[in-house]
């Protein structure tokens, strides 16, 4: 058993030393700069999961409803750090931003 136990252990050994470390690319989309204190929260909150991608390709003509439940979304199912104070400064950001009134 104990020899076992030294193979394997030489194997774990052998394995890390060849493992490969890769280096993703950075982020080419970025959060839209705001003045609204939503988009603070958007670099805080939001990058930690995804990046402004996620923001970018939803669908153009969204309304403030449509970013309430995104955002709800984020915060009760994938549990995302977000108050429930912060909600509306993020979708008020979302949708002036991203959304169907963009400007």
């Amino acid at each position: 058993m104990k020899k076992i136990l030294l193979f394997i252990s030489a194997l774990v050994l052998t394995w890390l030393a060849n493992a490969k470390t890769i280096e993703l690319p950075g982020d080419t989309v970025l959060w839209r700069p705001s003045d609204l204190p939503g988009y603070t929260l958007a670099l805080q909150k939001c990058s930690t999961c995804h990046s402004a991608h996620y923001a970018e390709y939803q669908p153009p003509n969204t309304s403030k409803g449509y970013w309430n439940a995104q955002v709800l979304r984020m915060k009760n199912i994938f549990k995302a750090p977000i108050t429930d104070e912060e909600v509306p400064g993020l979708v008020d950001y979302l949708n002036a931003t991203y959304g169907a009134n963009r400007k």
